[in-house]
Order: C-alpha cells, then structure tokens, then sequence
C-alpha cells in the first residue's frame, strides 16, 4: 500500500502548533459584535459581458489577489472560468523548508466560493486550492473544479474547522518521484504517491462534504504528518474511478503518534475520533494497491466508517492493515453496503479473493486489532468479514451475507 509510510524531514512550525491549538478552542471572538463582511468578485479578463451580471463589473481577476484582499468574513466569489493564478507558503522541515505551491490559498477566514464553471488549472502546482494554518480555522472553499495538481487539488492543513464541499477534484495526485512535494517520494521499497486528489493533514473538527473525488491516483486522504488528525467528517462525497490507491485512506503516518508499546500519543500524532459516513466508494485501487476504505499506520483508532457504499474496489472494501507496533483500536464499521471487492487481492497477505472487510496483523508481537464490524450488509463475495489477526480482535455481529461463500473466516 503506497500510503502506508511516513514522510520524514517534516517539522511543525512552532506558530503553527501554538496557533492549531488556540484554534481548536472555541469560536474566534466570542462574545465580539460581528463585523459587517462584503463579497469580493472575480472574473476572467476576457469573455465578461457573456458572464452573470455581478461578474461583469468583477474588481479581480486573480483569485489569490481578492483573497489578500478580503477581511475576516468576506466572500471570495468566482465567477465562471479558468484559472491559473498560484501562491504559495513555505513550511519549515529539518531539511531546509517545503514550499507549497498553489492556485487558491487561504489563510485567514473567509469563504471562498466557485460558481458553476469556475475551474482553478493546477498544472506545475502543489495544490489547487489550499487551506493552511490556524488563520484558516473556520473558513470554507466550495464549488470549483480542481484539477491538474502534481500533489493535492484541494488541501487542508494545520488548521480546524474548515469545510470543504461541493467540488469536483479530477486529475490531480499527478507528480513523479522527482517532484518537489515530499509525498511524492519513495520510502524504501513503497513507492511514493502525491497526496491522493484531496487531503486532511493535522486538521481537526472540519468538513469534506458532497465532492465529486474522481480520475486521480487516490482518492482522500486523512493523516498526521504534521500532528494530530482528529473529529473530522467526511460525508457524502462520490470516490470512484482513482485508480492507483484507496477511495478513503485513513492512516497514521506520525510515528510519534504511538510509543514503544502501541499506546497511543494523541498529543504528538494519530488519526481519531474521524466519522466517514453516507460516501459512495468505487473502482478504487484497481491498477495499484488500493482499498475502498484503508485504515492503517502508526496510530488510526477510534474512528466510525458507517453507513457507505463500497464496491470494486482493488483490495477489500474496509482494509485493515496492521505492519508493526500500531494502535489500530476502537474502530466501528457499522450499517454500510458492500458489493464485490479485493478485485485484485492483497499482495503479501493470505487475502487472494474477493473480501468486504479484510483485518491483517503481520505478528503476534504486534497489539491486538480491535476493531467492530456490526449491522452491514456483504453481498457477492468470497469471504464477507477475514480475521487474519491472530488475536480474535475483531467483534462482529449483526451483519448480512447475501451470496456470499464464507461469512466470517478466522
């Protein structure tokens, strides 16, 4: 699984620590009487007098100019048409810095809308549209299609609070091992991906909502590499069609998120207390190695996947994959829908047919997996539920099998 790694070099800013936890408090200016807030218009130079007629007196035509521009509050909207501005924000690493390049940046509150037709074109770009750090915490970005990034097309990182919905993200995750960003490369023998077309990393309390994730390598990706990843929502989003990796990737990359016994850190790292619920997951993986639904790395534990629908995917449609001293503990896969999957079978494991839900653990020396599987629904597959853990980990109960061969194999 190209996603099972973790990104070294990176360093979380001091600012940016200081601010996420602030951030993550409560609602900036509690108790303040709110300030009027405006709406910033842009539009393309050329073709406005065919445009609705708020864009054809457009003061910007460039996204990130109106965003510099816009106070706490205000709307950015974006009228019809491509876009190929870019920003960028340096993070610092232990290598020298990481700079993140983008076609949209957000750094302060405000909400950045995209009408029908308006497109941010990310070639040569990190993300398309990014929302970094603490000063983001409540903003919200809809609407656009993001696409052509070698990394992201849309990222939120180190920030709380953010919503992201309503978009289309096709053909980003698209850099090679030579590209700048530090997701793209490889670690040892795993080869590096680029993020997956849209990414959660070190946010909190924020929503991916109704988003159209297709055409990329990977679908979405929620990790820790910066600190913490925790209470976010993912909801209602159609992953389909990204080939190379998992529709929904959930992994604790942080080793710092789990100690020397797999107990947990949440101070330092790990993915938890995440809800993915209500997403329709398909055809993911099915040229690379990649799941439905994968919940692996350092520290993923406690986190909800109910009520999706997950089919033909390349591996199992909820993965579980434990390769070392994890906490992978607490987490409940309740009321989903899951169709043929482990289209292509799991390399390096004994799962080599079609398989619902797959939960591996590589060694007795290991933690046990304590996961729970209850009230879903498997149809037309092999084997419905595959405890390989050794430990009897898994809790299962109340679940259909229709046509399939082995219900529960241990």
């Amino acid at each position: 699984m190209k996603l099972e790694r973790v990104l070294t070099g990176l360093a979380l800013p001091a600012v940016l620590a200081v601010g996420l936890i602030a951030a993550t408090g409560g609602p900036a200016g509690a108790g303040e009487k709110p300030k009027a807030t405006a709406t910033l218009y842009v539009a393309p130079l050329r073709g406005r007098a065919k445009l609705p007629a708020v864009c054809t007196n457009a003061k910007f035509s460039n996204i990130n100019a109106a965003i510099k521009v816009a106070a706490v509050g205000d709307t950015v909207t974006v009228c019809p048409g491509t876009y190929r501005g870019s920003a960028s924000v340096t993070v610092k690493s232990k290598g020298g810095s990481i700079k993140i390049t983008s076609g949209a940046l957000i750094e302060t509150r405000i909400h950045l809308y995209g009408m029908p037709g308006a497109v941010i074109d990310a070639t040569g770009l990190v993300n398309a549209i990014t929302l970094f750090g603490p000063g983001a915490a409540g903003a919200s970005e809809r609407g656009f299609t993001a696409e052509n990034a070698m990394g992201e097309g849309i990222l939120a990182a180190g920030t709380s609070g953010v919503t992201i919905a309503d978009n289309t993200v096709v053909h980003n995750d698209n850099g090679t091992s030579k590209s700048p960003w530090p997701f793209c490369a490889a670690n040892g023998n795993v080869p590096g991906d680029c993020g997956e077309g849209l990414g959660v990393l070190t946010t909190s309390y924020s929503v991916v909502k109704d988003n159209t994730i297709e055409f990329n390598s990977g679908g979405i990706l929620v990790s820790d590499d910066l600190g913490p990843t925790s209470h976010n929502t993912i909801e209602g989003n159609l992953v389909e069609d990204n080939e190379s990796d998992c529709g929904i990737t959930i992994v604790g990359h942080n080793a710092g998120g789990v100690n020397a016994k797999g107990v947990p850190q949440p101070s330092a790292g790990g993915v938890y207390d995440n809800l993915v619920t209500s997403n329709v997951v398909i055809s993911n993986g099915t040229t690379g190695e990649g799941g439905g639904i994968l919940l692996a790395g350092a520290a993923s534990y406690n986190n909800t996947i109910t009520d999706n629908q997950i089919a033909g995917n390349g591996l199992a449609g909820v993965t579980i994959h434990e390769h070392g001293v994890n906490a992978l503990s607490g987490d409940v896969i309740s009321g989903n829908w899951f169709g043929t999957n482990d289209i292509t079978g799991d390399p390096g494991t004994p799962d080599q047919v079609t398989t619902g839900v797959f939960v591996e653990r590589d060694s007795p020396k290991f933690p046990t997996v304590d996961i729970t599987v209850k009230n879903n629904t498997i149809a037309w597959d092999v084997i419905g539920i595959y405890d390989n853990t050794g430990a009897r980990g898994l809790t299962e109960s109340g679940n259909r099998f229709v046509e399939v061969k082995e219900s529960v194999k241990l």
